[in-house]
């Protein structure tokens, strides 16, 4: 599974706080394009993700970590270990790099928003805190 760094809040046992709001384990409605029928679709939208937390945006940066930092209450959190490259990320899911320091994951098909969101909530277990 290939690597992969996000900002996101952290909920009290130490994982990432799912939801559809900024910084969270999901997708935000301007993030996430959808069919008539409202299914998720595989473009180059989806859930921001980058190769390392230092290549994260300053917007989402944890401000103890690095000067201009803003993100607020939010943790730099690491899922997979191998090659930041076009593969399956899980059930469903697909991550997709748009350059060298940022990519998306997305439905790997057309599904209905929830099951798109609920393939995303399924990885909470696996992501970790990382900010070494």
């Amino acid at each position: 599974m290939p690597r992969m760094f996000r900002a996101m809040k952290k909920s009290e046992d130490d994982k990432p706080t799912v939801g559809r709001g900024f910084c969270e384990l999901g997708v935000r409605t301007s993030e996430i394009d959808t069919d008539s029928e409202g299914n998720a679709i595989p473009n180059e939208k989806g859930m921001s993700v980058a190769p390392h937390w230092r290549l994260l945006s300053l917007f989402v940066m944890p401000r103890r970590l690095v000067a201009g930092g803003r993100g607020k209450n939010t943790h730099c959190f690491r899922r997979g270990d191998g090659e930041f490259r076009q593969e399956a990320c899980g059930n469903g899911l697909e991550l997709v790099p748009d350059s060298v320091n940022h990519g998306v994951v997305r439905p790997a098909a057309a599904v209905p928003l929830a099951t798109f969101l609920q393939d995303l909530a399924n990885t909470r277990d696996e992501w970790v805190i990382d900010e070494s």
